[in-house]
């Protein structure tokens, strides 16, 4: 196995000291003799310097700490520090005047881990930071690279350079790494405990190393994580090798697992890991897929998902997301009575993304609400335009998150937006899924009511799609139902179109009007009117239009 190098002389990198340090000339003093050999970051007190501590917590290699100073001293930022479970292995050289033993004491009580005597001793400062900067160094390095405990694996770091090792040493080798993790882990440790968890992975170590076929070695990666660099094998089940799972300590385990074949020797093995990993997540919660290779779509799938997360603010900044308008249509007439307000992104390099793809991301990070916010004042100033151009103004239905309703000032944002825009509220619909309602049922229909209070309209969106829940329609202040197109592709397909018909005078019974999307033919539109639908919405009459377009279609009638 590669050596570690931990000579501090071999290394290029320049580490980082905080000096903290209330009086002016000694704390200039000991940066000019530090910055010979570290950079430095100063703190004219503890509280600055507890400051400085949290924000350069990554980049530190020491602390240099006077004791006596104003406001927080030496002793209290000591306690803050060791407090925080992210500085336990950061050492901290404590200067002083003061020849107190007891103060000595409480300082190594608090966590210090050396002294440095005023006056300041230049060449004694430098050997102590050094020496103390090392010895850190190398008491990491001897932590990376030992054998897991619990499972007798190497450990991460060590897999990592034993795999490392092994691929330059056997050059001509085609070989895969497969990772494998255990489903629901936290619940079997909450539920079985400590001690029965850790005889489980003890086990499953020793049963995947036997039955994984041609395992050369392997490593626990994570509190759940398994790897193991195997040979290359032509194709890999679809199931895990099940004589993994036998006389386990907790019963009814699932392990899902990611391969990366013909690992590759210029990619770092941390990276094929990562890789491995993120392939074993697309199986995980699907009954039935065990294995999960990670292939070129998933790559080029995965790279663009973290480009939409890079690149979300800005694309909202620089007015990339649109809004466009889908009409809705009264059944009877024809005559436009309404539309959907439907965002859309044009990346100036990717090109258009689907909302499918990046409205999950979205609703995973959170910035769906900034998005949702963006769309409602979109809707708005469309509403206000088409009445100073003397179009017909028609209501606007706007999609909203059911994070949006973690904010318990959404109804008081929506009516300030209306507003300030100068727009009846009755031409603001809000639309919101049965997703959003079941997640938080008691606030979702208190602000709804709120909503419909300062008179905006209220509709619920994909009915039918998925979950459907008639205690929802009958709990949700609601005006307006909407049947998801998936009912219509249904019914179209297998010419029943009877559950349509029994929803529409379900809906009539509970004074709700309707909408059916994705009505493609006539045959279709004639069909839902016959049975009562109030307003059609759908590729018959318009797929989703851009504003020009829109308003070139309100015009046109």
């Amino acid at each position: 196995m590669m050596n570690a190098h931990n000579d501090l002389s071999q290394r290029t990198v320049r580490r980082k000291v905080l000096v903290v340090e209330d009086n002016d000339l000694n704390r200039e003093m000991l940066c000019a003799v530090l910055e010979q050999q570290f950079d430095t970051i100063q703190a004219q007190d503890g509280f600055a310097g507890l400051d400085a501590l949290a924000e350069h917590q990554a980049e530190l290699s020491l602390v240099l700490l006077d004791v006596y100073m104003p406001g927080c001293d030496g002793f209290d930022f000591l306690r803050s520090m060791r407090a925080d479970s992210r500085f336990d292995t950061l050492p901290v050289i404590v200067a002083t005047a003061s020849d107190s033993v007891d103060d000595e004491l409480l300082c190594l009580k608090l966590g210090a881990n050396d002294f440095v005597l005023k006056p300041y001793n230049s060449e004694i400062i430098m050997n102590r930071v050094t020496n103390m900067i090392r010895l850190r160094e190398s008491a990491a390095i001897v932590n990376q690279l030992t054998w897991d405990e619990t499972t007798g694996l190497y450990s991460r770091e060590l897999f990592f350079r034993t795999v490392e090792d092994f691929l330059t040493a056997n050059p001509d080798g085609e070989y895969d790494l497969v990772c494998s993790d255990i489903d629901g882990f936290s619940v079997l440790s909450d539920r079985y405990g400590s001690e029965n968890c850790d005889e489980l992975l003890r086990e499953l170590a020793r049963n995947l190393s036997d039955a994984i076929p041609g395992c050369i070695a392997g490593g626990r990666i994570g509190a759940d994580a398994f790897a193991f660099l195997v040979e290359h094998r032509q194709a890999w089940p679809a199931e895990a090798p099940q004589e993994a799972l036998d006389n386990l300590p907790v019963p009814n385990v699932s392990l899902k697992f990611g391969v990366v074949e013909h690992v590759d020797r210029a990619t770092a093995v941390s990276i094929a890991c990562n890789r491995a990993m993120r392939a074993l997540e697309t199986v995980k919660g699907r009954h039935g897929l065990l294995v999960a290779p990670y292939d070129d779509d998933l790559h080029q799938r995965q790279e663009l998902e973290q480009t939409i997360r890079e690149t979300m603010e800005d694309a909202l900044d620089g007015l990339q997301f649109e809004v466009y308008y889908q009409p809705k249509h009264d059944a009877k007439t024809g005559t436009i009575r309404g539309a959907e307000a439907l965002v859309r992104w044009s990346h100036p390099t990717i090109g258009f993304i689907s909302p499918g793809l990046f409205i999950p991301i979205f609703e995973r990070n959170g910035f769906i609400i900034k998005l949702d916010m963006f769309v409602w004042e979109e809707a708005c100033k469309e509403i206000k335009r088409c009445e100073d151009r003397g179009l017909p103004t028609i209501p606007i239905s706007v999609n909203a998150s059911r994070l949006d309703f973690d904010n318990p000032d959404l109804p008081e944002r929506i009516c300030e937006l209306a507003d300030r825009h100068g727009i009846d509220h009755a031409f603001l619909h809000v639309e919101l899924t049965e997703s959003a309602y079941a997640e938080n049922p008691d606030t979702v229909v208190r602000m709804l009511g709120e909503m419909k209070s300062l008179g905006f309209s209220t509709e619920l969106d994909d009915f039918g799609a998925g979950y459907s829940s008639l205690v929802s329609l009958n709990m949700l202040p609601l005006d307006i139902m909407k049947l998801d197109m998936s009912m219509v592709r249904q019914a179209t397909a297998t010419g029943d179109f009877r559950i349509i018909e029994s929803t529409i005078k379900l809906a009539q019974v509970l004074g709700l009007k309707t909408v059916v999307e994705g009505i493609e033919t006539a045959e279709e539109a004639q069909r839902v009117t016959d049975m009562g639908c109030d307003l059609i919405q759908g590729y018959y009459y318009s797929k989703p239009l851009n504003r020009d377009d829109f308003e070139e279609y309100l015009k046109r009638g």
